[in-house]
């Protein structure tokens, strides 16, 4: 009901089970959202997930895009993975990725009207507006996210942002 409210654009998807420790119970498959942006390509993921996705891009991209480039909207966000089975950074063996649940979606950058596009990529000593858009929208996930990886985390992040919602003991985020 929250993400009809806001004004996302999506359909209920069935219940995903892999058969392994892998699933989600009532997965949603995320075609668009509020203002006209489209998911591409529509995420498989949980509610919760979808509902932080949105509320950052309105309470953070949005106001940050038009800091940065005035007059510039966004018309696509392109994401390089929601829902897959796998453990963590696409590893033979260790822990099972947030993406396994549903939890989680890359994000590897985002279409603008004009037609430029903007890439997820090292930006963190880049001097210019993209730049800085990129490390503000990068933070202000940590207000909606519980994990946030960005591409100066880690070799398997250097193209996208990571954002998920899992729930940890106390409140505690993991913002890199």
């Amino acid at each position: 009901m929250a993400l009809k409210a806001i004004g996302a654009l999506f359909e209920e998807a069935p219940a995903v089970d892999d058969g392994k420790a892998c699933g989600i119970d009532r997965p949603v498959l995320l075609k668009g959202l509020p203002g006209g942006i489209k998911v591409e390509p529509a995420a498989t993921i949980r509610c919760e997930t979808a509902l932080q996705l949105a509320r950052w891009m309105e309470g953070s991209v949005k106001p940050s895009l038009e800091a940065a480039m005035p007059g510039e909207a966004i018309t696509v966000l392109s994401q390089a993975s929601a829902y897959v089975c796998r453990n963590r950074n696409g590893a033979d063996e260790g822990r099972i990725s947030e993406h396994a649940f549903g939890n989680a979606v890359d994000i590897a950058g985002f279409a603008l009207k004009s037609g430029k596009t903007v890439t997820i990529r090292p930006a963190d000593k880049e001097p210019t507006l993209e730049g800085a858009f990129q490390r503000a929208i990068t933070e202000a996930a940590c207000l909606y996210f519980t994990t946030v990886l960005d591409p100066g985390s880690d070799a398997a992040h250097q193209n996208h942002l990571h954002l998920d919602v899992k729930e940890r003991r106390g409140g505690y985020r993991y913002c890199w």
